[in-house]
């Protein structure tokens, strides 16, 4: 029941990052375009505009939708070895290494804080046309891994219980019987 409750929450928190990745994504296009008109347009451009989408837009955008990207599965994955395995083995293997994984993410959370909060104390700064304040862009590691952390470990816990993960493309095979367009591609169809 709690972890089910879990899961929702943290769907819910995807579900809101992945819409401000796909924002971020709208302000770099409208904010270049914007930049591109003023250069070549009036000659005027707007010099604040590399420092925010290099540093604030793009590390956002990708940040916020890591969680949401492997909730889909959509990480890239070499699986050659691991669709030859047995289930048995094969599951192991998957509690192994997303065990591993989840080591990892936590390492980062836990530096990605401690920078946030060094850049925060000492006030560090962008310098530049615009003196844009650091911690604000560090601040997406740790949320955006930390969502991922979340995920990784229900995955893990529920492979533990014996269920198929919450990842569902990441613990099975890539291809959708139920979906028309692979029963096509496989051959199978009419």
């Amino acid at each position: 029941m709690l972890r089910t409750l879990l899961v929702r929450l943290l769907d819910r928190l995807e579900n809101v990052t992945i819409l401000a990745a796909g924002l971020c994504l709208l302000a770099m296009m409208l904010v270049v375009t914007v930049d591109v008109l003023m250069r070549y347009g009036f000659n005027a451009p707007l010099g604040w505009v590399y420092d925010f989408v290099g540093k604030y837009l793009i590390v956002a955008a990708f940040f916020l939708a890591v969680s949401e990207t492997f909730r889909r599965g959509g990480h890239v994955a070499v699986d050659l070895f691991r669709n030859m395995m047995k289930p048995g083995v094969r599951r192991v293997v998957d509690i192994v290494g997303y065990a591993l994984t989840a080591s990892v993410l936590l390492a980062m959370v836990v530096t990605g804080v401690e920078t946030v909060e060094r850049a925060y104390v000492r006030g560090e700064v962008i310098t530049g046309v615009v003196s844009w304040p650091t911690w604000i862009y560090y601040v997406f590691l740790p949320v955006g891994i930390g969502l991922l952390l979340v995920r990784v470990v229900l995955h893990v816990a529920d492979l533990v219980m014996g269920g198929e993960g919450y990842v569902s493309s990441v613990s099975g095979d890539h291809t959708q019987p139920d979906d028309p367009a692979s029963v096509k591609a496989s051959g199978d169809g009419v």
